[in-house]
């Protein structure tokens, strides 16, 4: 027995050196030197309670110590920091030790129950701090360390009734202390200290980055808000644009049906211009009141089964008139006959934004020889398979940095709105169809593929 308890205190004296020595090194570097020093004193307290022998007043004198450092620590953990609570608790008992003494009671089974009673109320304060301060951070090993101490406290306890002939000797303190000193020695191995901040800066840092992320709650909302607004606004912009743009391609129907009639000699070639003259105008007032439908996906008109390219052969032919003056050829073929389900207005809209493009393409064009557009039709290989329409130019074609994004609105290639080719889309979109950009060689130019649902 005798054997088994030195090997306790040798390991006890080696756990409480290492993790002092370890302490004291850390001591010059922790922002909270206070705290540190009221750990290294407890830790030396619950040492030497170990490590003395059970007997005489000297073994009170370590209970008494780790009494008032626990106190201090916990109040340091939990502040606000009242130095005169432990001092009171401990002063109290060693008043009451040495008038005990004096008076004759030392050894009474009443004194000694009496000194019990007030230890463990007295320790009883820098636990419930210590657990305050725990459920403040959430650590499991401050939780553990905690438990620990309070065993300790026991171990002192029955120490003192051991000490009173109440208990057989059984150095409760060396294995308290034992116990005490393995989970102080696994907290200190994972938290703060190590890290130079202290245990009390763990806490503080939990704290600090709980207002930080109610802070950033705050400042998220009120951005959700702004952005809501401002995703409003610039709603409200597009649909304005869009609707700037729209009017700007009616107008660019009718201007090129006038053409048309001015530029040809016959009689009847003005009076099929001013018919498509009043049909563009007719179709800007429908599609300044359907533009919110059309974008937000609604589909204001039907669509209908129409066979290319004769559904657009009086768009083709005043566009090519328009193209002419310009030094432009626009052709396409007749054959194939291709029938798709499509709104004529929308697909007039579409394929006088492409042409428009594909002029614009050409224009800057530096290659050498004639500009020209073309149109090529395709039906479905296989029945349910879309019709495909494409409209390709001899221009240097979009810069392949762009990309998809071309189809953004505020992207484009040629300095202008971007708002073109975005509505192009969409309108290909309500018919039930895709408009794409395929890339090709370097000198071919560019070419915009329109797939629309074939009709049986």
């Amino acid at each position: 027995m005798g054997q088994s308890l030195d090997h306790g205190r040798a390991v006890l004296a080696t756990l409480a050196g290492l993790q002092i020595f370890l302490l004291l090194f850390r001591l010059p570097s922790c922002r909270d030197r206070r705290e540190l020093a009221a750990f290294l004193l407890l830790l030396l307290c619950c040492a030497l309670g170990g490590l003395l022998p059970n007997r005489g007043p000297a073994a009170v004198l370590p209970a008494l110590g780790a009494l008032w450092s626990a106190g201090v620590y916990a109040g340091l953990l939990s502040p606000p920091l009242r130095l005169w609570r432990p001092s009171v608790e401990a002063g109290a008992l060693a008043l009451l030790l040495a008038l005990g003494a004096a008076l004759g009671f030392r050894g009474t089974l009443p004194f000694t129950l009496f000194n019990l009673f007030a230890f463990e109320l007295a320790a009883g304060d820098p636990i419930a701090r210590l657990l305050s301060s725990w459920r403040r951070s959430g650590s499991p090993a401050q939780l553990a360390w905690v438990a620990a101490l309070a065993v300790e406290f026991l171990a002192l306890g029955a120490a003192g009734l051991a000490r009173g002939g109440l208990l057989p000797e059984a150095d409760f303190a060396l294995w308290g202390g034992l116990a005490l000193l393995a989970v102080s020695g696994y907290r200190l191995a994972q938290e703060g200290y190590l890290l130079e901040l202290g245990w009390q800066g763990l806490a503080r840092r939990l704290e600090q980055r709980e207002r930080l992320l109610q802070e950033a709650r705050v400042r998220l909302a009120e951005s959700e808000g702004s952005v809501r607004l401002q995703d409003r606004l610039a709603g409200a912009g597009l649909l304005a644009a869009g609707a700037a743009h729209e009017l700007r391609g009616v107008l660019a129907m009718i201007q090129v049906a006038a053409e048309y009639g001015l530029g040809r000699g016959e009689p009847g070639a003005a009076k099929r211009a001013l018919q498509r003259i009043l049909e563009h105008a007719e179709q800007g007032g429908k599609s300044a009141a359907e533009l919110l439908g059309r974008v937000g996906g609604d589909e204001a008109a039907g669509p209908r089964r129409l066979e290319l390219p004769a559904a657009v052969s009086g768009l083709l032919r005043q566009a090519r008139a328009a193209c002419r003056r310009e030094g432009i050829r626009l052709s396409w073929a007749e054959q194939p006959v291709v029938a798709v389900v499509a709104g004529q207005a929308e697909l007039e809209q579409i394929l006088l934004g492409l042409i428009r493009n594909a002029a614009e393409s050409v224009r800057r064009s530096r290659l050498a020889g004639r500009r020209s557009i073309g149109i090529v039709l395709r039906p479905g290989r296989r029945p349910g398979e879309p019709a495909v329409v494409e409209v390709r130019d001899n221009g240097p074609g979009i810069d392949p940095q762009l990309g998809a994004r071309i189809f953004e609105p505020a992207v484009s290639s040629t300095g202008s709105t971007g708002l073109g080719l975005f509505i192009a889309r969409r309108l290909a979109e309500n018919c039930g169809g895709s408009l794409e950009y395929v890339p090709r060689g370097p000198e071919e130019g560019g070419c915009f593929r329109l797939l629309l649902p074939s009709a049986p």
